[in-house]
């Protein structure tokens, strides 16, 4: 009896050892490309399938005719504000940037909502961003000219209209980015916006 319990234990640990070694660590990046077009495909569906869109508004975009980049309205500019960007004009922005993980990479705040203190700047977030449309990548050009002065958006770019499939510093290839975007000004010179 002692020889099968015997057997039977050394059985379980080695089933224990074997099973141990087969189980590999799952990254939190694996999958990357697939992980981050199924979340672009979710937004998709949502904006399809669910009631009022989930709050979802997509924009066709003037370079990839059939493509959408997806989006959400945090807050609607005044009625009275009806132009948009061109594409050679600059831009005045809060922003903020995130992977789909919520991992921050760039911006000028890093809260839930910019910090402004007009009259001690330094007290609060990054000032603001100045950009030439023309010189941000794709989706945010695509984004930026159809925004009002006063439109704050909550922003899905797919990888293909990002940084691509080989990235950039701090953002991994295809990567589809979230960004918090409020246009406060622009203008067809930089030095308009200083």
């Amino acid at each position: 009896m002692s020889k099968k319990i015997y057997l039977f234990s050394l059985v379980l640990l080695t089933l224990a050892f074997v099973s141990c070694s087969e189980t590999e660590e799952v990254g939190k990046y694996d999958n990357w490309r697939a992980r981050n077009e199924a979340y672009i495909d979710s937004l998709a569906n949502v904006y399809a399938t669910a009631s009022g869109r989930g709050g979802l508004e997509r924009i066709e975009m003037l370079t990839a005719r059939g493509n959408y980049i997806y989006y959400k309205e945090i807050e609607k500019a005044p009625a009275a504000n009806t132009d948009s960007p061109k594409y050679t004009d600059y831009v005045k922005v809060y922003y903020k940037g995130t992977n789909i993980l919520g991992e921050y990479f760039d911006g000028n705040f890093k809260g839930d909502n910019p910090v402004v203190n007009e009259e001690n700047p330094s007290e609060g977030d990054s000032p603001t961003s100045i950009f030439q449309v023309s010189g941000v990548i794709t989706g945010w050009g695509e984004v930026l000219q159809r925004m009002k002065v006063g439109d704050r958006w909550k922003v899905y770019i797919p990888w293909e209209y990002a940084y691509g499939s080989s990235g950039t510093t701090g953002i991994l290839g295809y990567s589809a980015l979230v960004f918090d975007i409020t246009l406060l000004d622009f203008a067809t010179t930089e030095a308009e916006l200083k």
